[in-house]
């Protein structure tokens, strides 16, 4: 049987993929859970509408962080909830292949597969997420030349050089969008000693948050004041944001460039004509693009569509990899 369903669970979201209809879920990677009955309350855009609202033991939780599956109880509940989502669309046991994080361990890899086949699917299947984001870009991985790909996630960044339909060379680095938002929450709280949430400091990051700085610009934000818990404005700079995040960037930075000095020189001379592919959430942070350029040398493409691009890959692996997985592999050289 061939598959029916594509997912990328992500750190910071889901999408459910069908052959022929394209993404039919694309939902917000958090859970609501009855923490004394153990079970899943909502799922997405319903368990966020709960935030701030749940009363007693239910909790908002994420099921995934920086790449790996927090709890298994929940991911079965989770897949459940996916399943039911797309049962009108696709068939009664569908085969499910999944984008896999590097990060992601064999035991990780066997509960997703305990936890979807439980829920209803027939069968479940595995391609590495940087295989997938390769298909995604129209990259043609099966060519004797060398491909690229470093896929921002919100919690982890996947990277490969990818020839003769595998991986050559490959890292998972447990850093993401979701770190730079973590970075500006920090800096407001430690410089202006200023409380903000999450989502604020995501708005920062849209706003003014940058990985090359050439002019600099403020945005007002409003929070509470740490020691008071008065609501205040301060000003901030888009160089104090830069300041703030440039070690989760440089660490990224630092993951690519070993990547491409691990491969074999002549690979790493087809990514100077080739260049390297650039997708996932937090490829959208102003300047990462040319930052990766300047590091590495090799030119940098912004996928279309940089968010959806490995999902939209694992639809592209159903039909030209055989409908199976154990055509991707991590190729010795």
């Amino acid at each position: 049987m061939g598959a029916d369903l594509a997912v990328d669970f992500g750190t910071a979201r889901t999408l459910v993929a069908v052959p022929g209809r394209g993404v039919i879920v694309d939902e917000p990677t958090i859970a609501a859970v009855d923490l004394g009955r153990n079970r899943l309350v909502a799922f997405g855009k319903d368990a966020i509408g709960l935030r701030g609202r749940c009363a007693g033991e239910v909790a908002i939780v994420r099921p995934v962080c920086h790449g790996q599956l927090a709890d298994l109880d929940l991911t079965w509940a989770v897949a459940r909830e996916l399943l039911r989502l797309v049962r009108t669309w696709s068939v009664s046991q569908p085969t499910v292949l999944c984008c896999a994080s590097g990060a992601a361990t064999n035991v990780q890899r066997r509960a997703l597969d305990r936890a979807f086949k439980e829920a209803g699917a027939g069968a479940v299947r595995f391609v590495e997420q940087q295989v997938a984001v390769a298909l995604g870009s129209g990259l043609r991985i099966e060519e004797p030349v060398a491909s690229m790909v470093v896929d921002v996630g919100a919690g982890t960044t996947e990277i490969g050089v990818l020839a003769l339909g595998g991986l050559v060379t490959h890292a998972s680095v447990p850093v993401g969008g979701g770190d730079f938002d973590e970075a500006i929450q920090r800096l407001c709280a430690r410089d202006f000693e200023l409380a903000i949430d999450l989502a604020t400091a995501e708005a920062i990051k849209y706003a003014i948050g940058s990985a090359w700085v050439e002019e600099d610009d403020k945005v007002e934000v409003r929070g509470r004041d740490v020691s008071s818990g008065i609501v205040r404005s301060v000003v901030i700079t888009r160089t104090e944001v830069a300041d703030a995040i440039a070690p989760r960037v440089d660490c990224i930075l630092l993951a690519a460039v070993s990547c491409i000095t691990s491969a074999p020189p002549d690979l790493a001379n087809d990514l100077l004509n080739r260049g390297l592919y650039l997708a996932g959430g937090g490829a959208l942070l102003t300047g990462f693009g040319r930052r990766l350029a300047s590091t590495t040398g090799i030119p940098v493409h912004l996928v279309e569509n940089p968010e959806r691009c490995a999902v939209t890959g694992a639809v592209s692996c159903m039909a030209t990899m055989g409908h199976t997985a154990e055509s991707v592999s991590r190729r010795r050289w």
